[in-house]
């Protein structure tokens, strides 16, 4: 029966005139994506761009030469959000806006990088001109409905010049509205059961594939992960509307690529796909429609825990990425961030499962940051890329598994963490692990963290239903110049895991609150030495 839905859903795309040619292409061959937000050049103090430095055409080379350097084979560029162009467009001329929104606006709200397109200057061409010298293939990374200054648009005060587009303050009835099971945010988001909403995005996706000679486009579903009114729509009708679109966006690749040469698409979507329905995502439709590459993503932090395997299986012709972030946990205030044992597990974990590579998002936010000061801050890992490129050398590296608690984006699913235990209960926990290529030959160590001290709790665990010993050490795996978010020793327990008890595959824990007030656990980890 699946392969007949399978075939039915093919042959109407292909009545339809968009089956991908993709099916005699050959995969994407790419390793490690990098992703640019350009925000950071001026958020992050860096060694090429100090704090207070004015924004000029050599950062944005510097951006692209740092990743080239690290290893990344594909530069994502994102240029804005998706509303007002950030590049000389055709379809939304800079000027005319800016006039518009003077005129309209008493906000004096903008952003260097629309002053510089509108000073002269191309940092879209820039940055994929440089990406050729460097050998890395230049993308662009377009945000379908990204939420960032939309909650001040109304505001004439507040609302910003680099976010605010007319096409979108002169309609507020093509907004989503509040919505049950929604964010707040999503409110100010379009809604994308509208076509005139769908053509608005689909003219400037338009304008960047035809003016400029880039090698593959991005379409990030997840800045921000809403896009339907859930109680108008049914699921059916939601995946429709997402997968013509996207067809669409391939016809036109195909169309506007230069010199023969062809042009990869990529889809940015939630790594879980109990997320999939509410955003209209049918993975093995989007690659019948032409979708090459697939960035599966847990919104801002980095995961372990994901359907990887499951969509691996759903597009098995496709290139599929595991994006990896600066940081594995926040409390909305800090953040916890990545450690090169951390990031390098997590792709071991994700090439075990059958990922083709890894995309690096946000991996500039280590650094000192102007807009949200979270010390320390160091400079991002950048030697740990070209082990994350290769599967043999991440396989032999320290493992270190862990589960944070997140943000609650993209809903569902629901996350393990955090999780509050009462005294005399049980919870579980599942981890799914992977050996190195020999197998685990040293204990490892598992440790909970709570969200305040618990000097009086008494514990047990058992991994795969075998009681285990307790440990009194309690201390950080490996070592960890970044205490972000780091549990105080009252806040943490510790137990030894023998080697003979974990299995490939997923892996039953639970812990115990014998004795104690209840807890709320916020980070569990299972560490193994090399």
């Amino acid at each position: 029966m699946q392969n007949r839905r399978v075939f039915l859903r093919t042959t109407a795309l292909a009545g339809a005139g968009v089956v991908a040619r993709g099916a005699q292409r050959r995969k994407a061959p790419f390793r490690v994506l990098y992703s640019s937000d350009t925000t950071h050049i001026l958020t992050c103090a860096s060694p090429w761009r100090p704090r207070g430095a004015k924004l000029s055409a050599a950062m944005f080379h510097a951006a692209v030469d740092e990743a080239a350097d690290a290893g990344a084979d594909a530069h994502l560029l994102q240029p804005g959000l998706g509303w007002v162009p950030w590049w000389p467009s055709k379809v939304l001329p800079l000027d005319a806006h800016a006039a518009w929104f003077r005129e309209h606006f008493d906000s004096k709200n903008s952003s260097a990088f629309v002053r510089f397109v509108l000073d002269g200057g191309d940092f879209v061409k820039l940055t994929l001109d440089r990406c050729r010298e460097r050998g890395m293939a230049g993308f662009v990374s377009f945000r379908l409905n990204d939420a960032h200054h939309k909650a001040d648009a109304d505001d004439p005060k507040k609302a910003r010049g680099d976010s605010v587009p007319r096409f979108y303050a002169e309609h507020p009835e093509f907004r989503l509205g509040p919505q049950p099971e929604q964010t707040g945010y999503a409110a100010m988001l379009h809604n994308w059961a509208i076509p005139e909403v769908r053509e608005f995005k689909f003219r400037l996706i338009e304008d960047l594939c035809r003016n400029y000679d880039l090698d593959g486009l991005e379409l990030d579903f997840l800045r921000h992960p809403h896009f339907f009114r859930l109680g108008e729509t049914n699921r059916d009708q939601r995946r429709a509307v997402m997968t013509e679109f996207v067809a669409r966006v391939r016809r036109l690749l195909d169309e506007t690529g230069r010199d023969g040469r062809h042009r990869w698409l990529c889809v940015r979507i939630p790594a879980h796909l109990a997320s999939h329905d509410k955003l209209g995502l049918d993975v093995a439709a989007l690659a019948t429609a032409g979708v090459e590459m697939f960035d599966l993503s847990t919104y801002y932090h980095t995961e372990q825990q994901t359907s990887l395997a499951e969509i691996r299986r759903l597009v098995p012709d496709a290139a599929v990425f595991h994006e990896l972030t600066q940081c594995t946990a926040n409390d909305g205030h800090s953040h916890r961030r990545s450690t090169p044992e951390q990031l390098s597990t997590t792709a071991h974990l994700a090439y075990a499962r059958g990922a083709d590579g890894v995309a690096l998002f946000n991996f500039q936010y280590y650094r000192e940051q102007s807009h949200e000061p979270d010390p320390p801050c160091v400079e991002p890992p950048f030697a740990i890329v070209k082990t994350l490129r290769e599967p043999a050398r991440v396989d032999a590296a320290p493992q270190h598994y862990f589960i944070g608690r997140n943000y609650s984006e993209p809903r569902p699913p629901r996350r393990q963490l955090p999780r509050i235990v009462a005294p005399g209960t049980t919870s579980r926990f599942t981890l799914d692990l992977a050996p190195p290529a020999g197998g685990w030959q040293r204990p490892g160590r598992l440790r909970i963290q709570s969200a305040i001290a618990m000097p009086t709790s008494r514990w047990s665990a058992s991994l795969n239903g075998i009681a285990l010993a307790s440990s009194d050490d309690i201390s950080e795996p490996f070592s960890n110049p970044l205490t972000q978010l780091l549990g105080t020793p009252a806040a943490l327990r510790a137990w030894t895991v023998p080697v003979e008890h974990c299995r490939d595959g997923r892996n039953e824990i639970e812990f115990t609150l014998a004795e104690g007030p209840a807890t709320e656990l916020i980070f569990l980890d299972l560490a193994f030495p090399a």
